[in-house]
């Protein structure tokens, strides 16, 4: 017996894409960063999280190799902002609510698969170690 008719599954949909996204901080962050970005750099950005917010000359140089590795920013400064909206994320403890936004995002399953496996590869891994 289905419980649902096609508009009211689509509406409940919606619905929880909204309460992920009721943080408009957290989605600002997103959109800054790129879907993408926090897709494939959250697990690599928070394993070097402690070196990249005490040391300057380490984070310069973090997104100097992200720059030159992705390609996709005309200069340091676009990779700057991308990395600084990560760190934004991790700060207020919002890392997994952002990697479930990407793993759910239609958009970004079409266009980055890579990184929404990333993601979920990345959530795992946060999840595991919560449980220990």
């Amino acid at each position: 017996m289905k419980l649902l008719t096609p508009a009211a599954e689509y509406f409940v949909t919606i619905a929880l894409e909204v309460i992920i996204m009721q943080d408009k901080t957290l989605k600002r962050n997103i959109e800054s960063a790129g879907g993408w970005f926090v897709g494939e750099y959250a697990a690599e950005i928070l394993n070097k999280f402690n070196q990249l917010e005490n040391d300057k000359n380490f984070k310069n140089e973090f997104v100097r190799e992200v720059f030159h590795s992705q390609g996709r920013d005309k200069d340091y400064g676009g990779t700057r902002t991308r990395v600084n909206a990560v760190l934004r994320i991790i700060k207020s403890n919002k890392t997994v609510e952002a990697l479930e936004y990407i793993i759910s995002s239609d958009r970004i399953n079409k266009e980055e698969p890579k990184a929404v496996q990333m993601a979920k590869d990345t959530l795992r891994e946060i999840k595991s170690k919560q449980t220990i």
